[in-house]
């Protein structure tokens, strides 16, 4: 298939995206203002860029933005903040870039998700259902939903919300890969991660270790994890299997790099007192149940069994390469976010984003061609087939409804009410890096950081340190008037 029609298909697939931009755009309150930012935390990325902008002179690294101080030592890196930093440099709304960053990467990351498909299974049949499923299909997490709604509560009809009952963090954890193409900065970690996975299938071995090194500068989780699956895989193929087309330079650097990034997040950064109390923070006991891997995953674990079944009527139960690929990135993500079971917990569910549900169904494509080839022979074969998309496609189909269907009421990062617009406006043009802001409303603490160059003493509560201490001693200042003596100058 030619890669124009990738792309235009690839543009199809991201309508539900472009859907979702458009409703946070325009369907909110009259009053509203609508910022750019999807999610709560979009702000701390174009806060992070802000520092370059606010350091007064250039370095590749920025200092925590969250940290309340002026003196905060620059220790982090992810290549995209400067980008970010010169767009807004440019003069372009923080929220915009990150909106648009995000529609981009979306559209990129499915047309390297269908490059993928045609790379690894070149000569499959029923290509468009299979693309279509492989980036808008999931679980039976929204169908498990609404029966529980109905069997255990009692709610015949049930409302649309219990979807979310088997659904962690109402669906934005992502367990399968459409949905979190809706998360801006995720499009563009799973088009870095997904890249890397063409290259290698391609035999593009320095490339992929270059986007390999660029995908752990630009986000820990998916670097470890993008990382950890190749270790495990090229481990299989070269001392086992003494695979002689993976060379030994690609092995020997992707357990450099592992190293070098487990060095720097874990030794580097934890030599820094204020980075230390951060990662005390960021160590949340975030996981998921096996009540919900369950219905998230059934469908491609189902794939995937039938899959082996076929190949061991074939002799082998992986008879390529990129079998042993997929599956070991199926299993590799899984114990990833599972790894309470084994170490102290550092927001396991963060491993999910829909690695694990992508590894295990490109792993059993085969199988799904081999399921549709038998349909198309049974009586009623289009009802069999339409009803096996429908339930295929149900989790993203009733979460986006239940998305789209709702009205912004409310003031929040994505949208502010005109006083906290006007207030914000104020702070970019009337404050520099040696201002201190204190506010008793939340909004203007956290993003005083993305509109201002002042520091708020307290704001966003994963990236402050000690958030709980400093928002009593803003309190306590606002009420009383008592100044501490880090703030004198």
């Amino acid at each position: 298939m030619k890669n124009r029609t990738l792309l235009i298909r690839s543009i199809l697939f991201s309508i539900p995206v472009i859907l979702f931009i458009l409703h946070q755009f325009y369907y909110h309150e009259k009053g509203l203002i609508p910022t750019g930012f999807s999610l709560d935390d979009d702000p701390v990325y174009i806060s992070n860029a802000r520092q370059y902008l606010d350091a007064g002179h250039f370095s590749l690294f920025y200092a925590n933005p969250f940290d309340g101080k002026t003196g905060s030592p620059a220790i982090y890196l992810q290549p995209h903040n400067l980008l970010f930093a010169l767009l807004m440099n440019w003069g372009l709304e923080p929220g915009y870039i990150l909106t648009f960053f995000g529609l981009l990467f979306t559209v990129l990351s499915v047309f390297v998700g269908l490059k993928i498909i045609q790379q690894a299974y070149p000569a499959i049949h029923h290509q468009r259902k299979i693309h279509l499923l492989f980036t808008w299909g999931g679980g039976l997490l929204a169908l498990t939903g609404l029966l529980v709604a109905m069997v255990f509560y009692k709610r015949v009809p049930p409302p649309l919300d219990s979807i979310f009952i088997a659904d962690p963090g109402n669906g934005w954890w992502g367990l399968n890969f459409g949905r979190t193409l809706f998360l801006p900065m995720e499009a563009y970690y799973h088009f870095l991660f997904l890249f890397s996975i063409l290259l290698i299938l391609k035999g593009k071995w320095k490339t992929a270790l270059a986007t390999a090194f660029f995908l752990a500068l630009s986000h820990p989780f998916t670097g470890i994890e993008f990382l950890a699956i190749i270790c495990c895989w090229v481990s299989i193929e070269k001392l086992f299997l003494k695979n002689r087309d993976i060379p030994w330079y690609f092995v020997i650097g992707n357990a450099m790099i592992i190293m070098s990034t487990a060095a720097y997040y874990l030794i580097y950064l934890n030599s820094f007192e204020e980075h230390k109390i951060l990662q005390k923070q960021f160590s949340a006991g975030w996981t998921y149940s096996l009540r919900i891997i369950i219905p998230a995953y059934i469908l491609v674990l189902i794939l995937s069994w039938l899959q082996f079944r076929r190949n061991k009527t074939a002799g082998k139960f992986f008879p390529t390469a990129n079998q042993r690929l997929f599956f070991s990135w199926g299993v590799v993500a899984f114990l990833l976010s599972k790894h309470e079971w084994f170490i102290k917990p550092m927001q396991p569910v963060h491993f999910t984003r829909g690695y694990i549900w992508m590894g295990f169904f490109l792993f059993a494509v085969p199988a799904l061609v081999w399921l549709f080839d038998k349909i198309k022979k049974v009586k009623y074969a289009g009802l069999i087939m339409m009803t096996f998309l429908l339930v295929f496609l149900s989790d993203n189909i009733l979460w986006t409804i239940d998305l789209l269907r709702k009205k912004e009421k409310y003031e929040w990062v994505g949208h502010l009410a005109p006083d906290t617009k006007i207030t914000l406006d104020w702070l970019s043009h009337h404050t520099t890096n040696n201002d201190l802001l204190f506010s008793n409303e939340y909004l203007i603490n956290y993003l005083g950081n993305v509109y201002g160059s002042s520091y708020s003493w307290y704001s966003h509560v994963y990236n402050t340190p000690e958030y709980e201490m400093r928002k009593a001693q803003a309190v306590n200042y606002l009420t009383t008037g008592t100044i501490l003596k880090e703030w004198v100058g």
